[in-house]
């Protein structure tokens, strides 16, 4: 009877002993943004893999509002908005009145970053000095802009700093604009996804 009791004891301290030893519970590690385009439901601990362009891909009608010189040609423009391989970036067409411009933006969270310079864009003297005539003129372009995506993935919002800068001489109504000179206007921008 006593070994029958001291291996009843033996098997009770044993079963106490391994129920109180607890598993730590497993870490998992991955995006843990329910917004990112990698998002891990399992993750734990978040290894700062997310990442972020689906968010902003697609294609969007919008309007631009320009202060000064560029208000009578800038007043609307399409946006396409494409992915590439390194996935903190986009590629961004904007179809505006002077044709399509292609930059590259950055991304973030909730913004796309862009400051791009587009060499050798022509552009109708029209487009660029309102009165002017259908003349060709040959410039740089210049796009400088923080774009931001509301909460829904809809809308993106932002004003550009764009800036003109002619490659040559050019005579609008006779007057000489010599090369170099620039023309330059801020532009808010918005757009809502199609």
């Amino acid at each position: 009877m006593k070994s029958l009791l001291r291996s009843s004891l033996m098997l009770m301290v044993l079963f106490v002993f391994i129920s109180s030893c607890k598993k730590d519970p497993e870490t998992i590690t991955g995006c843990t943004d329910a917004l990112g385009d990698n998002f891990n439901a399992q993750a734990t601990v978040d290894n700062g893999s997310c990442t972020f362009q689906k968010r902003f891909l697609g294609n969007y009608t919008g309007e631009f509002v320009c202060k000064g010189l560029f208000a009578a040609v800038f007043n609307m423009a399409d946006v396409s908005i494409t992915e590439l391989i390194k996935k903190d970036e986009v590629n961004i067409i904007i179809t505006t009145t002077i044709g399509p411009l292609p930059v590259l933006g950055k991304l973030t969270k909730n913004e796309i970053n862009v400051d791009a310079v587009l060499p050798n864009l022509t552009v109708k003297a029209k487009d660029v000095f309102p009165g002017a005539g259908d003349e060709t003129i040959l410039v740089d372009g210049k796009i400088l802009t923080v774009l931001t995506i509301t909460a829904d993935n809809k809308k993106l919002t932002g004003d550009l700093a764009l800036t003109l800068t002619l490659k040559e001489t050019t005579f609008i109504s006779g007057v000489p604009f010599p090369a170099g000179t620039s023309l330059s206007d801020e532009c808010a921008f918005v757009g809502t996804r199609k």
